[in-house]
């Protein structure tokens, strides 16, 4: 227990002592203890599947004694942070691949000189709109004095650029829809996503190593936590495909 934890107990306790605080109910306690527990078997649990899930039949995790409970909770928060880590490029990388598709219809240009020219007084907006109905609107005002690019087109949409010496245009129809751009080109988008790719890939061999490597204290601390005869998830649960063993057999013979 710590300096502070046992300050705190102190405190707490005369002032239990003094009437100012009610004294905890045994019950409540132990039904607070119990669903920790049952919180912690739960993670423990989780923690055991996501790691089994990673090992291949050919794994043989090796099964020792029970770590302490400081060594077990470091052991699950380190691989919790890691598992974050793998969500959180996921999630950049589904950002990144949303952005691409976005920015695909206008090609590769420098996003920082639209800004800039913006700055100066020169005004390039981005819009899309049903490719039948722009067609009709060839000898309209807005279509006219916005000095309308039409930068990519197909049968069903246009997707087109006014360029102004202001940041307000004309009345235009209600299709019409401004595009938000991204803040950077595709080429950068697609450089973002690959970089993603290849640390998502590292992290996952970093998972892998680690649940070999820590698997059976997560078991044998659950394993001592359940009641005896409860059933344990399965040492391997992960299939080994024909490519992964072919990928295994020339990384042993590059060692």
């Amino acid at each position: 227990m710590t300096e502070l934890n046992e300050l705190i107990e102190r405190l707490y306790s005369e002032t239990i002592e003094r009437g100012e605080l009610p004294k905890p109910s045994i019950e409540t306690s132990s039904i607070s203890v119990k669903h920790e527990e049952e919180a912690d078997t739960q993670r423990m649990l989780h923690v055991l599947n996501e790691m089994g899930a990673l090992l291949n039949e050919d794994d043989q995790p090796k099964i020792e004694e029970s770590p302490s409970e400081e060594a077990l909770l470091r052991v699950l928060n380190h691989w919790e942070a890691m598992i974050h880590s793998v969500q959180g490029i996921k999630e950049h990388m589904q950002s990144l691949e949303q952005d691409i598709v976005k920015m695909q219809p206008w090609g590769d240009f420098d996003v920082m000189k639209v800004e800039q020219l913006a700055h100066n007084g020169c005004y390039i907006r981005f819009w899309k709109m049903d490719s039948v109905r722009l067609s009709s609107q060839f000898t309209e005002p807005w279509f006219i004095d916005g000095n309308v690019l039409i930068v990519t087109q197909d049968a069903e949409t246009s997707y087109f650029v006014t360029v102004t010496d202001r940041n307000d245009h004309l009345p235009v129809p209600a299709d019409v829809e401004e595009i938000s751009i991204c803040p950077c080109p595709v080429s950068t988008l697609i450089m973002l996503q690959t970089r993603d790719k290849d640390s998502l890939k590292k992290m996952e061999t970093l998972l892998g190593d680690y649940a070999l490597v820590h698997y059976g204290e997560v078991y044998s601390a659950l394993r001592k936590k359940l009641p005896k005869g409860t059933e344990l998830p399965h040492l391997a649960v992960r299939r080994e495909t024909l490519s992964d063993k072919i990928r295994r057999f020339f990384k042993k013979t590059k060692k």
